[in-house]
């Protein structure tokens, strides 16, 4: 029975270190929600405070005898969805993120014109990348480990003096060689101290 405890209340928010970070597939992929990801994990800056929004798909087919009893519920798929809302659309990452990694040139700024991206805005699918999602709440830690995942769709965007501009993503996640489309960790940051002598 689970007991009223407001320690185990949570609402995330994302870490100074990044909530989204994107890397190659392959990456060293963290596995419990404390420490820091690899460096090869790109921070992709300023999240949208919808956050994160983590859909389980389990799609079933209901089965009826002879007489229109239930007698079985069948799983016809499985899979993740995440939601997200990158805001820092001068962001190099960002920009290879959404528009993948090879359709986008940076220009280091000189004395005649700031840093320009150039992204190629074609049919071409996006990037497959492991993805981290990482919060905190109090002492509570949480992480979202995707080995291999792909953004899917990318939202209108809109340019408009009323709102910020931002990069609104579908990603999908898809089974590793264990078949887990994603990995889930929480710590609670309560440490047990070892009693001692005095």
């Amino acid at each position: 029975m689970a007991l009223n405890n407001v320690l185990e209340l949570a609402a995330p928010s994302p870490r100074v270190t990044g909530g989204v970070l994107r890397a190659k597939v392959g990456t060293e992929l963290p596995v419990g929600a404390i420490g820091a990801p690899a460096a090869a994990f790109k921070n992709l800056g300023h999240v949208g405070d919808d956050g994160l929004e983590r859909t389980e798909d389990r799609s079933n087919q209901e089965v009826n005898n002879w007489g229109g009893d239930l007698v079985a519920v069948l799983q016809e798929k499985y899979g993740l969805e995440i939601k997200f809302k990158l805001l820092q659309v001068l962001n190099a990452d960002v920009q290879k993120a959404v528009h993948g990694d090879d359709n986008v040139t940076v220009t280091p700024a000189d004395d005649q014109q700031g840093t320009e991206i150039a992204a190629k805005l074609n049919a071409k699918l996006l990037d497959t990348g492991a993805w981290v999602f990482d919060g905190f709440y109090n002492a509570i830690s949480m992480r979202l480990v995707i080995p291999i995942g792909r953004i899917t769709a990318v939202a209108p965007i809109k340019w408009s003096h009323k709102e910020l501009a931002a990069y609104e993503c579908t990603l999908k996640p898809f089974p590793d060689e264990d078949g887990n489309h994603g990995y889930q960790y929480w710590n609670d940051g309560v440490v047990v101290l070892n009693g001692g002598g005095e």
